[in-house]
């Protein structure tokens, strides 16, 4: 099997693989298997099992050991909420509009303050949880849902600080979500007095970091914030053993997007979209294996799907990496970022399994963005006055000199930091050619509104500056007696309620065929489609 490294070697991989599926493993247990999400925030691969010299991670490291570790997983933009919105659709945040941090802005922005307003994309596509509630699983997230559009009440049985898994009746499947903020970018000046892991004096930082004491500080701060979510790793995983659960319970982990540091978060880099990202089976299936496959975060949900033995919807741009549908490996990586925060940015990029091609299209701005959240950080302020006083290193400095090459080629191989622009080598003439096409090709397929300023991308998605609102879902009796809610709106979900309840009290329901209702019986439904506003809600009395 392509990527993996371990003692049994290639072809016997294969051949086990060929005789499991997630569905596979639910019928030997006889029951759907749980799966629990632990995502972290803003870490690259800082993680003992991953080769840290400087973590210290023994809950992490102990789920390596356990299962899957992959180590080309990418995010196609390093910051949370474009990649958040391609983690719950399977689609390119470019795709559907959804790349710009955040769409919820209001922040005065270069181009001029661009309302508020949500992603958009095609009719009929669904937050991937809706397919698994409609198998049978109880699907939370604690807490975070910045997908670059409102949550259809239709996504998730909970969602919210409270939200868990132990709230599902008795014997239900669970799909739970718990995100772990201690290791954010925030958490790097607000824990800056914590009590520190590691001495700092004791690090190098990479060579786009000056190699000072105020730099040293924050990175012993960020492995000790990761040192804490390792703890929290261990108490989410423990309450799933203490119930008994462990041995029908798939448990997947990793980060939302890279490094929490400057020329880490937000850039298209190794250091901004690379994460780390592992999988652990009940049963010991491929415990200690590594796999170099190369994958995206648009594969994941996709993957899940495969994992329970759903088929993923042809719409999703996600190529399952294991489970039943299983596909081929991807050959490259595409990336892209658009405005950040209060700075409009335009550049994409390809990256295969050696090299990385960057096209900026704002060559006459700088890499570095003045985020101002982020100048809050003890070594962004310090690299800032370094780089006013001429004081940082030429390799350091390149971050914040404009103008930019319009290209950028890197060895990622030879030069993992990718320090050294080599897009003058003729010695890379034919990668570099090759790649350009392709990054080409990809911002055609994967970016159709490459180009646009934020207020022309928001007038394509809510046409005149409105938001398409969802029409109400319509009632329909069958020749048996049962009740069929009908969409009107075009790829509209809809939820519903019997006796003002679903589930339990504040509860909604998935609506997925038709229902059988008891006399005087009251029906509640509401239909919504993401990046539209939902319907009001409609009843129907059962007579």
């Amino acid at each position: 099997m392509t990527g993996y490294k371990n003692r049994i070697g290639y072809l016997l991989a294969g051949v086990i693989w060929i005789f499991w599926t997630g569905t596979a493993f639910a019928q030997k247990q006889n029951k759907q298997p749980n799966i629990l999400c632990l995502v972290t925030e803003d870490i690259g691969p800082y993680i003992g099992c991953y080769g840290d010299p400087y973590a210290n991670t023994p809950n992490l490291d102990r789920l390596a050991n356990e299962g899957i570790r992959y180590t080309r997983m990418y995010a196609s933009i390093g910051v949370c909420a474009p990649a958040r919105a391609s983690l719950i659709t399977g689609l390119f945040p470019t795709f559907f509009g959804a790349n710009y941090m955040r769409t919820s802005n209001t922040k005065p922005l270069t181009e001029g303050l661009v309302p508020p307003y949500e992603a958009v994309p095609q009719a009929g596509v669904k937050c991937y949880t809706e397919y698994l509630r409609a198998a049978g699983y109880y699907c939370t997230n604690n807490a975070k849902m910045d997908y670059q559009f409102k949550v259809p009440i239709t996504a998730w049985d909970e969602n919210g600080k409270t939200a868990h898994w132990k709230n599902r009746p008795d014997g239900m499947p669970f799909f739970a979500i718990f995100n772990m903020e201690i290791t954010h970018e925030s958490q790097v000046w607000k824990r800056a007095n914590e009590p520190l892991v590691i001495d700092p004096s004791k690090i190098v930082p990479p060579p786009y970091h000056p190699n000072d004491s105020v730099t040293r500080r924050d990175w012993a701060v960020v492995y000790s914030n990761i040192h804490a979510m390792d703890q929290l790793v261990k108490q989410y995983i423990d309450e799933v053993k203490d119930a008994g659960l462990l041995d029908n319970t798939i448990i997947i982990w990793y980060s939302d997007n890279g490094g929490p540091l400057p020329r880490q978060k937000r850039e298209l880099y190794e250091s901004g979209a690379l994460v780390p990202f592992m999988i652990r089976f009940p049963d010991g299936r491929y415990a200690r294996t590594v796999n170099d496959r190369m994958a995206m975060f648009v594969d994941i949900p996709a993957t899940i799907l495969s994992l329970t033995g759903i088929k993923p919807p042809a719409y999703m741009q996600g190529i399952p990496f294991l489970g039943m549908y299983n596909g081929p490996e991807r050959d490259c990586v595409y990336g892209a970022r658009d405005r950040l925060d209060e700075i409009v940015e335009r550049q994409t990029c390809v990256r295969d399994k050696h090299y990385r091609f960057v096209h900026n299209y704002l060559p006459e701005k700088p890499g570095y963005m003045e985020i101002l959240s982020r100048l809050e950080m003890p070594m962004m302020q310090h690299m800032k006055t370094l780089y006013q006083q001429h004081k940082l290193e030429p390799a350091v400095r390149r971050w914040f000199d404009y103008p930019r090459a319009v290209e950028e080629f890197y060895d990622v191989d030879k030069d993992p930091h990718e320090m050294h622009n080599l897009i003058a080598d003729p010695g890379n003439r034919s990668h570099i050619d090759r790649l350009r096409k392709k990054l080409g090709q990809l911002d055609k397929e994967l970016n159709p509104y490459l180009g646009l300023s934020e207020a022309e991308l928001r007038d394509r998605l809510w046409p005149g500056g409105e938001q398409p609102i969802t029409k109400q879902p319509e009632f329909s009796v069958l020749a048996d007696g049962t009740v069929k809610i009908n969409g009107v709106t075009a790829g509209s979900s809809i939820a519903y309620q019997v006796n003002g309840r679903g589930l339990h009290e504040n509860h909604w329901l998935l609506y997925s065929k038709p229902l059988s209702l008891k006399k005087g019986d009251v029906l509640t439904a509401i239909a919504t489609r993401i990046g539209y506003r939902p319907s009001t809600t409609i009843k129907f009395v059962k007579k």
